[in-house]
């Protein structure tokens, strides 16, 4: 009896065991399949202006907050060339693209571009298939600033595959102005109108920012209309601002739409008690989705 029961344990172990490995295994498979994207407005290089929140002081934090997140792709929003070449020398696991919003003009005033947008992608895992920048104007195929916009505003893409599953897909990273009222309506507009030349109705499209526009306003409306917002439909999300303007406020400004693809998780990247050895990131937090390909 001793020795069924003693086997009947035994047994038992083992098949659990099994079980236990299976269930790794899918896990595992899973995480492969995968794709983890951040968005983030890092703060314009202005010397002089942020004090202790300049640049210098906190690029060290936002380094190892990249390093301790590992997304496979990064939309950047508001880099300088200074902090644009920062990123691509260390964070050299990446390629990356970006275009100035003031690239073509004043560049005796300018000679970096102004404010940028970067996309950093994993270059293990991605192979880049196209890629392109747009202005938000009704001339988006030359440098141009829009309706009641106070800066012109620029859009950079890129067509991927990803090496692991063969799924292509398109990633779209921009940033509405900040003032005007009508220029932000207008640019969802031109955004839809540009991914649906670009990626046509039936391609997987993510599309991330400083939008400078909660969720339900009405500047955001085409945008619901086409794609899913990534906080509002994930099984696994937040309800954390993402703009915290140094302490002085809490508001969700930065966003996550995407379309043909399925949501597994949403995350504002709060940096709770300095955990990256600086009190800010930047004026924005950090928002992350991650996808199944």
């Amino acid at each position: 009896m001793n020795r069924f029961v003693g086997f009947l344990a035994l047994f038992t172990l083992l098949c659990g065991g099994m079980a236990s490995g299976r269930d790794d295994a899918a896990s595992k498979r899973a995480a492969r399949r995968e794709l983890k994207l951040m968005s983030f407005n890092i703060r314009y290089y202005k010397p002089g202006v942020d004090g202790d929140n300049c640049w210098e002081n906190r690029r060290e934090g936002v380094l190892k907050m990249l390093r301790a997140e590992d997304p496979d792709i990064i939309g950047f929003q508001e880099p300088h060339r200074p902090q644009v070449d920062f990123l691509r020398v260390n964070m050299n696991d990446y390629a990356s693209l970006d275009m100035g919003r003031d690239a073509d003009t004043d560049i005796e005033k300018r000679p970096d571009g102004g404010e940028h947008l970067m996309i950093l992608y994993r270059k293990s895992r991605f192979v880049l298939l196209d890629s392109g920048f747009f202005w938000l104007s009704d001339t988006p195929q030359r440098a141009s600033r829009g309706w009641d916009a106070v800066c012109r505003r620029v859009t950079v893409w890129g067509k991927f595959r990803d090496r692991r599953t063969g799924r292509e897909f398109y990633y779209f990273d921009t940033h509405f102005d900040h003032k005007g009222v009508n220029a932000r309506k207008q640019e969802s507009r031109i955004m839809i109108a540009k991914m649906k030349e670009i990626a046509g109705e039936k391609a997987a499209v993510i599309m991330s920012g400083d939008l400078n526009a909660v969720f339900g306003n009405e500047a955001l409306a085409p945008l619901r209309e086409w794609m899913s917002g990534a906080r509002e439909t994930a099984p696994v999300t937040d309800s954390l601002p993402t703009f915290n303007d140094w302490g002085a406020c809490d508001l969700w400004i930065d966003h996550i739409f995407y379309r043909r693809l399925k949501i597994v998780g949403y995350e504002s990247l709060m940096n709770d008690a300095g955990r990256y050895g600086v009190p800010y990131l930047s004026d924005h937090n950090p928002i992350v989705a991650r996808f199944k390909l």
